[in-house]
């Protein structure tokens, strides 16, 4: 899978993978020493040749760098094609923010669009209305979109479209069978969809000059591992429940389960069926397997849960400037940083780290963790002590745990840490969370004799 909010595999660049495995995956062998004919040598010259110069192929002027900058979010990223070039690319993400003003803004640019990828978002057949507009438009990524065809007459006008890639839709024979019309069309991606395989035959010959790719046919002779079970949430932290789903894109698959910290396999791990309910704290782990193929990668998620948000946050030591994000609410947004410091979902501390909850009613409380970063290139370190105070009020606190941890080696690996302490279920309306930072910096580090940064994002509580 690709990490969060980035666009999966194309079909073209499954099938040129393919095709190498299938080929023993020689990775000493040039593509120009395939034959001429052999089709690993198409697709891959096609796919990863050299492009031609951006700045003599289009001859439409660029638009303003205010315009692109302000059409660019979170969830729309709009790039150069290419140094000097006035072609766009953009990508869209985050299927349940999207809506159709996603497209209808980009009209501001529409004559520089020459790449858009929509993948896996609910676009439907009257959006592409909008999309017809973009009259310098190349390449189009509408795979596993909600459209079914209908509107597919309204790309017929997009003279310079050579990519389009269906894949994963309801498009049917007689809705794709009019874009053989289209000139410029060179390349057809319609694996997973209705089309049956006699209509494919029909098409090729309709359209003997568009590369049509149905994707991998299993004829159980040449086995290769299957891609990981994908979840239907992203979401990993949660308050009583959360329905769970799991999918492969693979007709036929078994996906099998875990939620102990076990490694699931084919024959005694829980099978998966319709929908898992997680009400708590679980480590999941699932595998997809099927007979003539290898199985899966394990693909684990952490889901966390916290049962109680406070009613206010007030820092009793004030967080760096430079890494106050919004301030003590993202502490219990529900969502968990990156390894991205500056995406302002974390609360940075360059000394000692000092913050209070309260809650207007008692609470019957017996865990509370912080999610915490270690990244010791950077100077982040976990805390040299970790205490966790909790009371009535402030005036009647006391100690319920101290944590101390010693100083990370040299070679540890950037992660994410959960400092967790458990006690005895009480009463508590006011809780003081401290971190007591590193000094200095080791020897062997880079930064030696500087004081460690401590970083947090969430505060469960249980």
């Amino acid at each position: 899978m690709p990490p969060k909010g980035k666009p999966e595999l194309t079909a073209t660049e499954i099938a040129v993978l393919t095709l190498l495995i299938k080929g023993n995956a020689q990775l000493d062998k040039k593509v120009i020493d395939l034959p001429q004919q052999d089709s690993l040598r198409i697709l891959a010259s096609t796919t990863l040749g050299p492009s031609p110069s951006m700045a003599q192929q289009y001859d439409f002027a660029a638009a303003s760098e205010a315009t692109v900058k302000k059409l660019n979010n979170d969830y729309r990223v709009i790039s150069i094609l290419d140094k000097g070039s006035p072609a766009l690319s953009v990508n869209i993400y985050n299927k349940t923010i999207y809506k159709p003003e996603a497209l209808k803004e980009l009209t501001e640019i529409k004559r520089q669009i020459v790449s858009l990828n929509l993948n896996g978002l609910p676009v439907q057949d009257e959006e592409l209305k909008t999309i017809s507009t973009f009259e310098n438009l190349r390449k189009l990524n509408l795979n596993f979109t909600a459209i079914k065809g209908d509107g597919l007459k309204h790309l017929l006008p997009l003279k310079q479209l050579n990519t389009l890639s269906l894949s994963g839709t309801a498009v049917n024979f007689n809705t794709v069978k009019q874009l053989v019309a289209m000139k410029n069309l060179k390349e057809l991606s319609l694996w997973r969809t209705d089309i049956k395989e006699n209509e494919i035959g029909q098409l090729k010959q309709l359209a003997k000059g568009i590369r049509i790719i149905t994707g991998f046919k299993d004829d159980g002779k040449s086995p290769i591992k299957l891609n990981q079970p994908h979840l239907s949430t992203t979401v990993s932290i949660f308050k009583n429940r959360i329905p769970l789903q799991i999918k492969h894109p693979i007709n036929g698959v078994e996906i099998r389960y875990t939620t102990d910290g076990t490694e699931p396999d084919s024959l005694k791990s829980p099978l998966y069926d319709k929908e898992i309910e997680i009400k708590e704290s679980v480590t999941l782990k699932t595998k997809a397997y099927k007979t003539g193929w290898y199985g899966s990668d394990v693909l684990t998620f952490n889901f966390y849960q916290s049962r109680y948000s406070p009613d206010s946050i007030a820092f009793i030591v004030a967080p760096s400037e430079k890494y106050k994000g919004d301030g003590p609410k993202i502490l219990t947004d529900l969502q968990l940083g990156s390894f991205d410091i500056q995406n302002g979902k974390w609360i940075g501390y360059n000394e000692n780290m000092a913050l209070m909850l309260f809650f207007k009613e008692q609470l019957p409380l017996k865990s509370i963790s912080v999610n915490m970063m270690k990244k010791i290139q950077t100077h982040i370190l976990p805390p040299q002590e970790f205490e966790v105070w909790g009371g009535t009020n402030e005036k009647n606190m006391r100690l319920l745990q101290r944590v101390k941890n010693p100083m990370p080696q040299k070679d540890e690996a950037d992660a994410f840490i959960k400092m967790e302490v458990k006690f005895k279920s009480q009463s508590i309306s006011c809780i003081k969370i401290v971190g007591k930072n590193f000094k200095k910096l080791p020897e062997w580090h880079a930064g030696k004799g500087q004081p460690a940064w401590i970083f947090m994002d969430e505060i469960l509580l249980n």
